[in-house]
């Protein structure tokens, strides 16, 4: 479920460094959100940038085609139920991630999680809630079955 979409100024930076952003947020993702899984499971994180003409963004009441500061902007989407510890460090995470590639100020960086109810998002077509109910069962009985192989006759 993890989405990140970055909001930028059209043509203030460069292909290779919007790619550097979107990797590396997709990393974050994992890391942060699934620290004890092996493999990460990257499969699941979708990261966008989405660009506004310069003369369609406004800083401070000045349109980018006119001067004003790239202030970007992120969007994360998380489901619901997250440690509040693992939200802050997503937040810190990503505006660190755009001040590093983009060359932005962090004071300009705005950012903001939705939490979204298990039960309204999708994933192949069942709900989150479904799915996750799943993983954990898959879980649960590969942690039995690795119980009963080290167990000694």
């Amino acid at each position: 479920m993890p989405i990140v979409q970055f909001h930028l100024i059209d043509c203030r930076h460069s292909d290779e460094a919007v790619g550097a952003l979107l990797r590396d947020a997709s990393a974050a993702y994992v890391d942060i959100f699934y620290p004890d899984m092996v493999p990460r499971p990257i499969e699941r994180v979708r990261a966008f940038a989405t660009f506004s003409a310069p003369q369609h963004w406004a800083t401070a009441g000045v349109l980018g085609s006119e001067g004003g500061a790239d202030a970007p902007y992120f969007t994360c989407l998380a489901l619901q139920g997250r440690p509040q510890e693992q939200l802050d460090a997503l937040l810190s995470a990503f505006t660190d991630l755009v001040a590093h590639h983009l060359g932005c100020a962090k004071m300009n960086i705005r950012g903001q999680i939705i939490e979204i109810d298990p039960n309204h998002w999708s994933i192949g077509g069942s709900t989150a809630n479904v799915v996750r109910q799943g993983e954990a069962s898959m879980r649960s009985r590969g942690n039995q079955d690795a119980g009963h192989r080290d167990a000694k006759p």
